[in-house]
């Protein structure tokens, strides 16, 4: 292996990132480079294309352009704020009721997106003007809302979760399973966070709803149903993660058009283009990841690493701090499935010699992945806040250290309790 080529590809790559062009060329540019290295560029380039088709060539990623589409369709049909308005209803007593309204209707909410940043930014439009019109202070609300954007990849369906099980070959009903119990963890956290803050920040309860509002109780049903028709599928076996998503859709269409009256012709094509850019997007990401997957392997570096790793003779506990350590510093600098693209192919030969189980670790690098979602410098959730919300960045930055500390705790548990991950998946 030419090492030198390879720190060479690894720079080129880092520039190509901080120069702004999309992730995906700087993914097939790195993988490219790196098969040039071993086979030539001609060779390099048909081996390219061919990993190209097959990359997109799997009813798996199905799923991923359907629930990007319901995302979508349901954020257009008005159902986060119908949510919102429910939760508000419930909570208002409680000190902190907003926030923990917030956060609870963000865990609703992202059971039916999949999405961090439909999520965050959803839920944002609607939350952050009545969190200031109660009083609470600006980095309240900002820990508030990026908390609600962590639970976007960790609530399933999860899209990161799909492209994990793409690329290691695990049950995504399985891999949805497992992040139930983690992001309940960090809802109960978040919500703790909110109620025993309340005070700090004099922030006075939310106002008792009006009886117009409390009608949105009955509005948020169908809202509820989503996540329990998507995941009640999935778990009971009547469809697979692809046939939820395609049911997701639908289910959002007839209650947009139907139920709630909210939906057009004119914004279902509006919605259509959106969820055809965003999924283009993706599709690019998928396609140059996993060129550069293949180099990888094709390179032997997997091996190389376990080999490394072997000589390196340190207890298995060790090892999974330094894996989770390394997941996260990258997370801070690459796009979430350009991350997993490059480390995964490294990581499988590795959780397979250590008898570890591949969901237990997905979960762990899932936590890690809404880590980086929310750390300088490219945590995404932050800018989408801060844009949002017209805030100060450094006052989200601040904000985001509560729900940094609620997923630090939850990546802890799940570090030393394997089974906070693994029994409901064991249980089908």
């Amino acid at each position: 292996m030419d090492t030198l080529m390879i720190l060479l590809g690894i720079v080129v790559f880092m520039l190509v990132l901080l120069s702004g062009l999309p992730v995906a060329f700087g993914l097939g540019f790195l993988a490219i480079l790196l098969l040039s290295a071993y086979v030539g560029p001609d060779t390099a380039t048909d081996i390219a294309v061919d990993k190209a088709y097959s990359a997109i060539d799997s009813d798996i990623l199905v799923a991923i352009p359907l629930f990007i589409l319901a995302a979508q369709l349901i954020s257009a049909t008005g159902m986060g704020k119908r949510l919102f308005s429910a939760a508000e209803v419930f909570l208002w007593r409680l000190r902190g009721g907003l926030g923990v309204a917030t956060i609870g209707s963000s865990g609703v909410f992202s059971a039916m997106t999949g999405s961090s940043f439909v999520s965050s930014s959803t839920m944002g439009l609607i939350a952050i003007p009545e969190l200031r019109k109660a009083g609470y202070g600006e980095s309240k609300i900002a820990a508030a809302i990026t908390a609600g954007g962590t639970l976007g990849s960790m609530i399933p369906p999860s899209i990161v979760m799909i492209v994990y099980g793409y690329l290691t070959d695990e049950s995504i009903s399985k891999l949805f399973m497992a992040g139930v119990i983690p992001g309940l963890l960090l809802i109960l956290l978040y919500s703790l966070f909110m109620v025993f803050t309340g005070h700090a920040e004099h922030a006075s309860p939310a106002q008792k709803p009006s009886q117009k509002k409390r009608h949105a109780v009955k509005e948020a049903f169908w809202g509820i149903m989503a996540p329990v028709i998507i995941l009640g599928g999935i778990y009971l076996g009547i469809f697979t993660a692809s046939e939820a998503a395609a049911v997701a859709v639908v289910y959002c269409m007839v209650i947009g058009f139907v139920v709630y009256r909210t939906l057009s012709l004119k914004s279902l094509w509006e919605q259509l283009m959106a969820a055809a850019v965003t999924s283009a997007m993706v599709t690019m990401i998928i396609i140059g990841g996993a060129i550069l997957g293949h180099s990888v392997i094709f390179g032997r570096m997997p091996q190389e690493v376990l080999s490394a790793i072997i000589s390196m003779d340190i207890s298995p506990m060790a090892l999974l701090i330094i894996i989770n350590l390394v997941l996260f510093v990258l997370g801070m600098f690459l796009e979430v499935l350009a991350l997993m693209y490059l480390v995964i192919p490294l990581l499988v030969p590795v959780i397979a010699h250590m008898g570890w189980d591949n969901i237990w670790i997905a979960v762990m690098l899932l936590i890690n992945v809404n880590l980086a979602l929310i750390t300088p410098p490219m945590g995404g959730v932050l800018y989408v806040v801060s844009h949002i919300g017209n805030m100060p960045l450094s006052t989200v930055m601040k904000g985001a250290l509560m729900p940094i500390a609620a997923l630090i705790i939850v990546l802890i548990l799940t570090l030393l309790f394997p089974s906070l991950a693994l029994w409901l998946p064991s249980l089908t």
